[in-house]
């Protein structure tokens, strides 16, 4: 829990509006009704006191009150949800609080692949822009608009352009990945057309995670913020709702701000959760296939060991490749175990249901493909220490 200093004081969010994952966290706060401020990694102390904490060269992190940094979205998200019980930003109604945390996995790092390929792959409207940005948000403000300047966004840029086949996008993926975002475009599109937010009338930790490619990478940079407005205006008019306080969407401000119930959800919301079931699905038993041979090779690993190929700590822990379909593509693509102990979130909610509300999640699954989702389970538990993902 937190201290009761925690309770009244500000945040500081480390963070950068050009930043995928700062766009989940700062949603959070501000739906979230927390006082915080921002600072980017340009600001002296970033260097002086975060990164000799943190270790890593990685945002958003949040600074609490009395200076305790915490890093990784999820860990954020559930710190501050037990420090701050209210407003409440997940369902009480247990089947509706397991699809919000599939959610969750899915928009936290089920489209890293479309985030990634509109970000980089269309360098003529994105690249002045993106660069741009990253220049302005990673280097100390009396450096800004110089060559040091360029020259560390371009690098910074080169790195994650050399790194598009490691995660799956390749010339061979690409249609299948630009497939997958016109149907999701549509699909929340139809939903927010009819409802504020992802899971009815008030936000969630689920759109929260939206955020973290439909806000910086998909609603920001030019190319895909175009091909957003004239597909799914709706969709964009909810990337402007997720910044905003207040639970009130004007064009829908007659939506009651409570949640669906888990027996009435409605089929905008159901033909999304099929769509994660199809493009999603695959990638987290293939990835949970990796994680089950990664255990088999030393069964005997200790609790807190390093669930990774290699014995240094990394931001992206490789634990092997996966080969899954996404619209009828063969996507290859490293595997890491973020989507694994997100997804134990949504286990250990199913786990805890009554017999009947159990069936009933079951039930929506399998009318969704997602059976696969709903039965898999870890052999080994996950933790986080840090910014790492160790064994339990």
């Amino acid at each position: 829990m937190a201290s009761n200093d925690e309770q009244d004081e500000v945040y500081l969010h480390w963070s950068a509006y050009c930043s995928l994952y700062s766009g989940k966290t700062r949603s959070y706060l501000i739906k979230k009704g927390l006082a915080f401020t921002e600072c980017n990694p340009g600001n002296a102390r970033f260097f002086a006191e975060i990164f000799a904490q943190s270790g890593f060269f990685s945002i958003p992190i949040l600074e609490c009150p009395g200076g305790a940094i915490v890093q990784d979205t999820t860990a954020i998200i559930e710190h501050l949800e037990a420090a701050h019980p209210g407003p409440q930003m997940q369902p009480d109604d247990p089947v509706l609080r397991a699809v919000c945390w599939l959610i969750h996995n899915y928009g936290t790092e089920g489209l890293f692949k479309q985030a990634q390929h509109y970000r980089w792959n269309f360098p003529e409207e994105n690249y002045a822009f993106v660069t741009d940005e990253l220049a302005r948000g990673m280097v100390p403000a009396d450096q800004r608009g110089t060559p040091v300047a360029k020259a560390i966004a371009e690098s910074f840029a080169a790195k994650k352009i050399a790194a598009l086949p490691d995660i799956g996008v390749t010339d061979k993926t690409i249609p299948a990945i630009e497939q997958s975002t016109h149907k999701l475009f549509a699909l929340l599109d139809a939903h927010f057309r009819l409802f504020p937010y992802i899971l009815g009338g008030r936000p969630s930790v689920a759109d929260c995670a939206l955020m973290t490619a439909l806000h910086a990478h998909l609603g920001r940079d030019p190319y895909p913020l175009r091909l957003m407005k004239e597909t799914a205006p709706a969709l964009h008019r909810w990337t402007e709702t997720m910044n905003r306080a207040g639970i009130v969407d004007p064009e829908l401000s007659d939506v009651a701000p409570e949640y669906f119930q888990g027996d009435g959800l409605p089929d905008t919301l159901l033909s999304f959760l099929k769509l994660i079931c199809e493009d999603f699905g695959p990638e987290l038993t293939a990835t949970n296939d990796v994680y089950d041979n990664w255990l088999s090779n030393d069964p005997q690993r200790p609790s807190g060991a390093l669930v990774s190929l290699e014995s240094a700590r990394a931001l992206r822990q490789k634990i092997g490749a996966i080969e899954h379909k996404q619209q009828g593509i063969v996507v290859a693509r490293d595997a890491w175990p973020d989507i694994l102990i997100m997804h134990q979130i949504m286990s250990d909610i199913v786990e805890a249901m009554t017999p009947q509300d159990k069936a009933q999640f079951c039930d929506i699954m399998s009318r969704i493909g997602g059976n696969p989702i709903a039965t898999m389970q870890l052999k080994r538990r996950l933790r986080r220490s840090g910014p790492s993902i160790v064994l339990a």
